[in-house]
């Protein structure tokens, strides 16, 4: 398997993550949709590829949820999507679409319990209202 970091570490800098040391975390590790959890790194399958980042290169993994509206055949309503988003170096780097909330929920639980130290709160809407309001 070939991995793609989400991440652009500068040139010259420790590069400790081998294909070989990445294919092994990312066999033992638990898979939740297209988000696999190992004990060191987050991966996560899109498409084709495989991404990667560490716990320690992220300032954030959190849940978003969107609400779609939907026409169905006997009417209309409003769907609740779930995204895993992570946040690096000041700058949204993926969202992911997780399969459900009982997914989202089993997945941010495991994180947690992986990955005590990393930051899983969303960050503030304060600052996108504020935008919208001016």
């Amino acid at each position: 398997m070939k991995f793609t970091p989400l991440i652009d570490k500068p040139a010259g800098g420790p590069d400790t993550e081998t294909n070989e040391s990445l294919t092994e975390l990312y066999k033992s590790g638990h898979a939740i949709g297209n988000v696999t959890i190992s004990r060191s790194h987050l991966f996560v399958k899109k498409g084709m590829r495989r991404y990667y980042i560490a716990y320690g290169d992220a300032e954030k993994i959190f849940r978003r949820v969107r609400r779609l509206h939907a026409n169905i055949c006997c009417g209309d309503g409003d769907i609740e999507v779930e995204y895993l988003v992570v946040l690096s170096e000041g700058r949204e780097l993926t969202e992911i679409t997780l399969p459900d909330k009982k997914a989202a929920k089993m997945l941010f639980t495991e994180l947690k319990q992986t990955a005590p130290d990393l930051d899983t709160t969303a960050p503030a809407r304060l600052a996108e209202e504020e935008e919208e309001a001016s």
